[in-house]
């Protein structure tokens, strides 16, 4: 099928209809395959939480890879539709809002997660220099998030907007976790700036 474009962007790819064909809610899940393929984090009968959830990609593919005895908790300020898994909790809400979390942590049996993953982007601007640093600071957040709610020796994905100021979000990394590996997996745009940082092994 004849790509659609406008300039270089790519409007639908190869992705976008590979995506469509096996019952993917987005691209995004090809880029949490490829994760999952060159580092194996996510693993049976985990408890996982994914920020940033809608439309629900990174849940269809960690739901099936934890199985029944695992556990996903989606959270999104927009609502998600329902997979269908009862291995599939979801919550329409403001991941830094923490009593709320709290409150829906305890009641889903949840102390701490194995694994955090994180698909979240701020509200772009155009301006590729404020829309990079907008990222930077969603992700220190998502950090102090996972100070909390992840366990030793967890492991967090986070999508990063790179740009100059970089090593801003790279410390704070390397302070709280043994080892920081980037990937752009190859279903991210060929003109987007985003990367994934794996951070694994929680200090």
């Amino acid at each position: 099928m004849k790509k659609k474009s406008i300039g270089q962007y790519v409007v639908q790819d190869v992705y976008f209809h590979e995506a469509k064909k096996l019952g993917f809610r987005a691209r995004s899940a090809f880029k949490l395959i490829e994760i999952q393929d060159t580092f194996g984090i996510i693993q049976p009968n985990m408890k996982v939480l994914d920020i940033a959830s809608a439309p629900g990609s990174f849940l269809q593919v960690i739901a099936k890879i934890v199985g029944p005895e695992g556990l996903v908790l989606g959270v999104d300020l927009q609502k998600i539709k329902s997979l269908g898994r009862p291995n599939v909790k979801l919550l329409q809400w403001d991941i830094f809002d923490a009593p709320k979390i709290a409150e829906f942590c305890a009641a889903n049996g949840v102390e701490q997660f194995d694994l955090v993953t994180s698909d979240i982007a701020p509200n772009t601007t155009g301006m590729k220099g404020v829309d990079q640093y907008r990222s930077i600071e969603l992700n220190i957040e998502i950090l102090k998030f996972a100070d909390i709610w992840l366990k030793k020796g967890g492991n967090i994905v986070l999508k990063v907007f790179v740009g100059e100021d970089i090593q801003e979000l790279i410390s704070p990394v390397k302070l709280r976790y043994t080892t920081l590996q980037r990937i752009k997996p190859k279903a991210c745009r060929d003109r987007s700036f985003e990367e994934y940082f794996v951070c694994l092994g929680k200090k």
